[in-house]
């Protein structure tokens, strides 16, 4: 009878699957950074990027923001500790998060999305460092990214609760690396560019918590690179222009597009400026942009 018994329960707990292991406090995670991010001795560090990722998505800015994000960030690409065949596997999963919840607005749903995002972009700087992505797989996460820009509606940006939410600015960081990727096309650069102007003019709230230099340091990306694409800048600069001209007719969501606008080409305008490093392109673009804030009435 009793080895009958011992039998059912062993069959029940196979039958459960393994336990879960219960999430680590966020001491652990503070102990980590205290050593320099050191790895803990004896615990896989990909078992522990499972974790950190999860927490991509708390309303605790602290463990998602302060700890994990910047657990990820050291290992990534300071420390790099994870290989090529790990980095696919997050960045698979990074780009899977972008999906859940979009459209939505309010909530917490955010949190993973944008953090998600901003992580991508050590993944993307580290790819412009020490290459691992194919060709096929850096397009996809380029699309990927620009999907996400362009379907997000949660644009709130710092929350006295929950700290960054942030999700244009994080986004905007991914297209930043992602723009320097020796990968990226001529016809990609004005894809791009166009998608920035379209979130800009399309935008249900303003960008008014440092958005707009985030956007701008996107289309630096863009201009700084060898193959820069001056024609396609010089019509996307056009049609920024044109945007950022006082509306007609006048409305809330009008208003909104031309200042968000003029704001990105006025950011535009301060990172050529204080940017010292020698660039033919660079300086193609500062002398069009001269002209074009002139045009647009600045």
């Amino acid at each position: 009878m009793w080895l009958t018994l011992v039998a059912l329960v062993i069959a029940i707990s196979a039958a459960a699957g393994p336990r879960t292991q219960a999430p680590h406090a966020k001491s652990f995670w503070q102990s980590i950074v205290q050593q320099k991010f050191e790895p803990p001795a004896g615990t896989p560090v990909g078992q522990l990027v499972d974790e950190l990722l999860g927490n991509l998505g708390s309303p605790d800015p602290e463990l998602r923001d302060d700890l994990s994000l910047t657990i990820l960030t050291a290992w990534i690409y300071q420390k790099k500790l994870l290989g090529p065949d790990e980095l696919r596997r997050i960045t698979a999963t990074l780009e899977a998060n972008l999906k859940r919840g979009i459209g939505e607005r309010g909530g917490d749903g955010v949190l993973l999305r944008s953090f998600s995002a901003l992580t991508l972009s050590v993944i993307a700087a580290r790819e412009n460092e020490t290459p691992f992505l194919t060709a096929a797989e850096f397009h996809e996460l380029l699309a990927v990214a620009l999907a996400y820009l362009r379907d997000e509606q949660d644009l709130r940006g710092y929350d006295p609760e929950r700290g960054w939410m942030h999700s244009a600015a994080h986004t905007s960081d991914l297209l930043k690396f992602l723009a320097r990727n020796p990968r990226l096309e001529p016809s990609g650069q004005g894809t791009v560019l166009a998608a920035l102007l379209a979130k800009n003019t399309a935008a249900a709230a303003p960008f008014a918590q440092g958005e707009d230099e985030r956007m701008a340091r996107v289309v630096v990306s863009v201009i700084r690179r060898n193959d820069f694409d001056r024609d396609g800048f010089s019509r996307w600069l056009a049609s920024a222009t044109a945007a950022a001209r006082f509306p007609e007719p006048v409305s809330a969501g009008t208003l909104r597009a031309q200042q968000n606008v003029r704001h990105l080409l006025v950011a535009l305008w301060a990172e050529l400026s204080t940017d010292e490093r020698p660039s033919d392109g660079a300086d193609a673009a500062k002398s069009a942009l001269r002209g074009a804030l002139k045009a647009a009435g600045f």
